[in-house]
C-alpha cells in the first residue's frame, strides 16, 4: 500500500516522499548543468519542475548558490 511504502521510505532515507524526490531531481540538476549553454529554465523543465523560480530556491537551499552561478562557474572552468 502506498502507507506502507512511505513508512519504508521514511526508514530506510530518513526523508519523505517528495523530499527523496526532490533531492534525486537536483542531483540530476547537478549534472545536466554541466552540459554548455544550458538555461536555467531548461534545467528546471528538463528535471521535472514546472516552475523556474521554485526550482531556483531548491537549487540554493540544497547547494547554496544559485543555479545561473553555478552554470557560469561550470563555464569558467570549462574555458580555462
Amino acid at each position: 500500500s502506498a502507507s506502507t511504502l512511505y513508512n519504508k521510505l521514511r526508514a530506510l532515507t530518513g526523508m519523505s516522499v517528495s523530499s527523496f524526490i526532490r533531492d534525486i531531481r537536483m542531483k540530476e540538476a547537478m549534472r545536466l548543468a554541466m552540459q554548455p549553454d544550458i538555461r536555467v529554465s531548461d534545467l528546471a523543465y528538463r528535471v521535472g519542475f514546472r516552475d523556474p523560480k521554485y526550482f531556483a530556491t531548491c537549487f540554493k537551499k540544497e547547494f547554496g548558490v544559485q543555479p545561473s552561478e553555478y552554470i557560469e562557474s561550470l563555464s569558467k572552468d570549462r574555458k580555462t
